[in-house]
């Protein structure tokens, strides 16, 4: 064993147990949870959806969202809930690699289609980077662009207000905590833009981002999360 992993020992990206250079990312037991979503999915958002001959799924018949559309891997569920816990708020900002590689497997075909010009992080605000220590969004973007060799943006837009906690909010509650919550500091020259965070749930922070994008000129704007809540 080298020194270095007994100082800082390899652990399973779902349950947190320390594991083998072989077993690492996920140990053995954990394998078979690792099940990305399948069947019909959302159109739009990429939620399961229970039949074939919907195309989009309630939420995204109920309301217009100004991104174009979307991936996520998998549900907001079991072991990827109480990972994604980890790795935004108990420091394991390594498991982003592990995110990465999965949506590698899963969404790459997305993306070839996209065709993005730049892949951009959702910001967070400043108080909670000096309190977190990392962006745990640019931490994933910043594994796809070296997998798939597109550019990272993480300075062209910032969030400037403080809000509330999402997941403690019903969606009319997100939709106004987000109300003028980002900004852009530079101009924005890309046409096509995914966007990459952790988890969506409702939609309302990409749907912000989004269109703050389009008003100031992008035409296409997708987005990219590891995990999707079931929703409506």
């Amino acid at each position: 064993m080298k020194f270095l992993d007994i100082l800082y020992p390899k652990r399973c990206a779902l349950c947190d147990c320390v594991v083998s250079g072989r077993e690492h990312p996920v140990c053995l037991q954990c394998r078979d949870e690792v099940k990305p979503i399948t069947g019909p999915r959302c159109l739009r958002c990429s939620k399961p959806i229970d039949s074939d001959e919907k195309e989009v799924c309630l939420d995204c018949e109920r309301h217009e969202f100004s991104f174009d559309c979307g991936f996520a891997a998998f549900l907001y569920c079991g072991k990827i809930k109480a990972s994604i816990a980890r790795y935004k708020y108990g420091g394991r900002q390594e498991y982003g690699r592990f995110y990465g590689e999965m949506l590698n497997l899963f969404a790459s075909s997305y993306v070839t289609c996209w065709k993005p010009e730049v892949l951009i992080p959702v910001p967070v605000h400043a108080g909670k980077l000096s309190k977190r220590g990392y962006n745990q969004a640019k931490v994933l973007a910043d594994v796809l662009g070296e997998i798939w060799g597109i550019p990272v943006d993480s300075r062209s837009m910032k969030r400037k207000k403080k809000t509330r906690a999402q997941k403690n909010l019903d969606p009319a509650e997100r939709r106004r905590n987000l109300r003028e919550a980002f900004t852009l500091v530079q101009e924005i020259r890309y046409k096509i833009v995914v966007l990459v965070d952790d988890i969506y749930t409702t939609g309302s922070t990409v749907e912000t981002l989004a269109r703050l994008l389009k008003e100031h000129g992008v035409e296409k704007v997708y987005f990219l999360t590891v995990c999707i809540g079931r929703g409506l």
